[in-house]
């Protein structure tokens, strides 16, 4: 175990030596204060039309986008920004001058826009301690938004965007009864806008001391916003669906449900809410981004029960995680109903539910984060249990962090875990020290861990125990001119050694990491490396190197090809996946992607394969609606990890119904259809299927949604 990979010790030598060079050259914060606007009020709504034609918008603020974040020197391409406000509305403006050619291809709004270019604008109502919105738009006025509250932020706001002689306008009209604050006159404000084909990333307020656009510590202000704290009073949301079910008895038969999501305002900046009933059924997931894997994927949640106040359970820092998320509601099953509250006041922030289950079971979490005024330091606890019949189990953790906002901090994590299976305290514990020194284009990330034998809460994502000892996990970036053929490359180094309580090796590993950005949309990397982890008595080695070049990886048409070899566990493994991503007209996507593992066996040289083919088509139809179908099939055996018994093939139906077991023969196929429309306060789901499972569910769903008062996820 003390062989080293290709490039390793390169990899140390370069990043740990220019690290401590770039953080001796960081200089001193700027005083961001200079980013300092007022806002300018207006009697009318201006047309939003993806133009500054209205008359209205001569009376709006204006400011530059002077400074290219990516590559920290002053702007290439001129960048204004618009903005102005009236008692409801906040209006906003971009106007991009683009040499390059204009990336427009997303047509669906409420869905991830990295792949075209865009123009972001950031507010925090609550100061730089409050809630984080921001609103973003693509030269079409495809729009998404989010909510440093609500991972399901979904309101309705206006966008428009129209091409120019020299580059394109994008128009928004922001409700401001969205947006949570405390009443206070001046905001935080940050203007964004990023150019895919160069990678260039433009902003208004810089600091050379920022490692993100987005870091409330560096953004400007935003002042006068007297006339609109009225309409930042929350008003209550009643989120009511009904769902109908038409399926055979293996998917649960014909069946409805109704149910409903409730928040309440208990002031401007917290609440309760509440579900009874709610839906169980997960359609809200996008059918096409889920195929089987080897191993228990996670996902992301999309309850509205547990997405509010979700980022609070998921602060707390850690370096090459071991247990983690240390909470991850997916696993947690849809409640009979449940109850919580949520918010920030001050210096706080604090998330707590109350999941009352079926057959006798119930979840529940407290999350309260503490931080000093100027952020220095800060102060993490959450408490997080599960009770079954006959059966308790309860953790408690602490963090405390210290940092200077600019290019180092250290942690120090504690948990300890109680409970029916937990027969020794003293080997029911994790705690975690770790090291952050980073600028904006590397980073030196060493930890020490301590896991005892018995910590395993009910609700972590994936658990690993009895292991105690370092990693260390270092990165750089090189930046290119945006008119040089290659943009940047990145280079990473992770290394972790963990022994057991029995002074033997638990778990170690040593990878390696090149990624090559071209502006010809290519993109190139290369992995080396090695992993060991004790299972059981046996000792398992992963040895994989390989290699993937890509065409477009960050576009909406992604065509990929990888290639991995090496020992694993039990024999030698090959490893290829092929994806490609044609457009279909403007508004189409048509996928295949086949996949396949071949793993030789030592024992008597068997060989087990197994394949992964897919393809699907995606339609936008419009801003307020998409169209997805895809098939899918999984057959072979996955790799072993540990010697297989001598019959090697498990039975069909062995296989997890949501993920492929090392060693399972799977032989199954997936068909899904999924229809979506968001408008106004309506949501309406048809669906075919279940890609979480790795059959199809004969079933067809229908959901309609309808929200009450205040909007989705606000």
């Amino acid at each position: 175990m003390k062989r080293k990979t290709s490039f390793s010790v390169l990899a140390f030598c370069v990043v740990a030596s220019t690290l401590v060079l770039a953080l001796d050259r960081v200089p001193a914060r700027a005083d961001t204060t200079s980013f300092t606007v007022p806002i300018a009020k207006v009697a009318e709504d201006p047309k939003i039309d993806g133009t500054i034609d209205d008359p209205a918008w001569k009376q709006a603020t204006h400011v530059s986008l002077d400074w290219d974040y990516q590559f920290r020197r002053p702007a290439e391409e001129k960048t204004d920004a618009y903005i102005m406000a009236d008692s409801q509305f906040v209006y906003v403006a971009m106007v991009a001058q683009q040499k390059e050619s204009v990336t427009a291809t997303i047509r669906t709004n409420d869905v991830a826009l990295a792949a075209d270019d865009v123009v972001r604008v950031y507010f925090w109502p609550g100061g730089d301690h409050g809630f984080e919105y921001f609103f973003v738009a693509t030269p079409l006025g495809t729009h998404n938004e989010f909510s440093s509250e609500n991972s399901a932020f979904a309101p309705s706001w206006t966008s428009a965007g129209s091409r120019t002689a020299s580059g394109y306008i994008v128009t928004m009209k922001i409700p401001l009864k969205v947006m949570r604050g405390d009443g206070r006159t001046t905001w935080r404000l940050q203007f964004e806008r990023a150019v895919h084909v160069t990678n260039q990333d433009f902003e208004w307020a810089h600091d050379p001391s920022q490692n993100g656009v987005d870091n409330s510590t560096f953004v400007g202000y935003l002042t006068g916003m007297a006339p609109v704290r009225a309409s930042l009073r929350p008003s209550p949301r009643v989120g009511v669906y009904a769902l109908g079910q038409v399926g055979s008895s293996s998917a649960g038969g014909d069946t409805s449900h109704m149910g409903a999501d409730i928040a309440l305002p208990i002031t401007n900046t917290s609440s309760f809410f509440g579900t009874l009933h709610p839906d169980y059924s997960n359609v809200d997931r996008d059918q096409q981004s889920i195929s089987p894997t080897a191993f228990a994927r996670q996902f992301s949640e999309v309850r509205p029960f547990f997405t509010q106040g979700a980022n609070q359970f998921q602060n707390f820092n850690c370096n090459d995680c071991v247990d983690y998320p240390f909470l991850y509601t997916p696993a947690i099953p849809t409640p009979t109903d449940g109850y919580a509250v949520e918010g920030v006041q001050g210096l706080a922030s604090f998330s707590a539910f109350d999941s009352l289950g079926h057959f006798g079971r119930s979840d529940n979490a407290e999350s309260l984060t503490w931080t000093t005024q100027d952020k220095y330091w800060q102060g993490h606890a959450m408490h997080f249990s599960t009770i079954l019949p006959g059966v308790f189990d309860s953790t408690n953790m602490y963090q405390i962090v210290e940092g200077n906002r600019r290019n180092s901090s250290l942690y120090f994590t504690d948990a300890q875990e109680t409970g029916t299976f937990v027969t020794d305290p003293g080997q029911a514990y994790m705690r975690e020290w770790g090291l952050n020194l980073y600028t904006q284009k590397e980073g030196f990330f060493p930890a020490y861990h301590e896991i005892g034998q018995q910590f395993a809460p009910f609700d972590t994502f994936v658990t690993a125990n009895d292991l105690h000892g370092p990693s260390l996990f270092m990165d750089k970036t090189w930046d290119f001119a945006p008119t040089a053929p290659i943009l940047n490359y990145t280079l990473s180094q992770d290394v972790q050694h963990y022994d057991n309580s029995a002074g033997k090796l638990g778990l170690a590993d040593a990878f390696s990491a090149l990624t090559i950005n071209t502006k010809s949309q290519f993109q190139f990397q290369a992995t080396s490396g090695y992993q060991y982890f004790l299972i059981g008595t046996y000792g398992s080695t992963i040895n994989q190197n390989g290699a993937a070049l890509s065409y477009g990886p960050n576009t909406s048409a992604p065509t990929t090809v990888t290639y991995n070899i090496g020992r694993f566990g039990p024999g030698y493994l090959r490893t290829t996946t092929r994806l490609a991503t044609l457009r279909t007209g403007p508004r189409g996507t048509f996928t295949l992607e086949a996949d396949n593992t071949n793993q030789t066996l030592d024992l008597l040289g068997a060989k087990e394969v197994q394949w992964l083919e897919r393809a699907s088509f995606a339609y936008q139809i419009d801003p307020q609606s998409s169209l997805a179908i895809g098939e899918r099939r999984i057959l072979g055996t996955s790799p072993f990890v540990t010697p297989p018994p001598l019959r090697l093939r498990q039975p069909s139906g062995a296989c997890s119904p949501r993920f492929v077991s090392p060693g399972c023969f799977s032989d199954a196929s997936n068909l899904s259809l999924a229809y979506y429309h968001h408008i106004g306060q309506n949501e309406l789901y048809l669906v075919y299927g279940d890609p979480n499972q790795l059959n199809t569910l004969p079933a067809f769903i229908i959901k309609f949604v309808h929200y009450f008062g205040a909007q989705k996820g606000t």
